[in-house]
């Protein structure tokens, strides 16, 4: 059984990133580099509402959310090396928030810890083959970084 994600409401929340992930999801070994991967996912994990100003109650309660990377880099896993292209969901990311141009692909997310944004939540209705989730599996993810809080 895998991770139990939490569901909140949609909406904006004040959100503290906590870590990041790799993973080798959608990714395939590199012909032209055999020590890295291309393809892959990789995870921001952001603790949302950390001081209770939505009530969402003491709880922690940590969303993610997805990017596809360009390469990873072994080991996988928590805080894993991975590249991004400049003009993908994680590299515009990275501009939007630093006001980089250069390098913005491997650009570590570490640099946002201790940091607190306003984030936008949505509700994933439907699995990775578009088929539809009944209520009791559907989870919630960080869809859009606004801004610093």
């Amino acid at each position: 059984m895998g991770i139990d994600y939490p569901l909140i409401g949609e909406g904006s929340y004040e959100a503290v990133l906590v870590t990041w992930e790799t993973s080798s999801k959608y990714s395939k070994k590199n012909p032209d580099n055999p020590s890295t991967l291309s393809g892959g996912k990789i995870y921001l994990h952001w603790h949302i509402d950390p001081y209770n100003n939505a009530g969402l109650g003491n709880d922690k309660i940590i969303v993610f959310m997805p990017f596809n990377a360009k390469t990873l880099r072994p080991p996988l896993g928590d805080k894993g090396r991975f590249t991004a292209g400049k003009r993908s969901k994680y590299g515009k990311f990275i501009k939007k928030q630093l006001g980089r141009s250069k390098s913005q692909g491997s650009a570590y997310p570490d640099v946002f810890f201790n940091k607190l944004f306003e984030v936008n939540v949505r509700t994933v209705i439907s699995d990775e083959k578009q088929q539809p989730l009944s209520e009791d599996e559907q989870y919630s993810v960080v869809d859009t970084v606004i801004g610093l809080a």
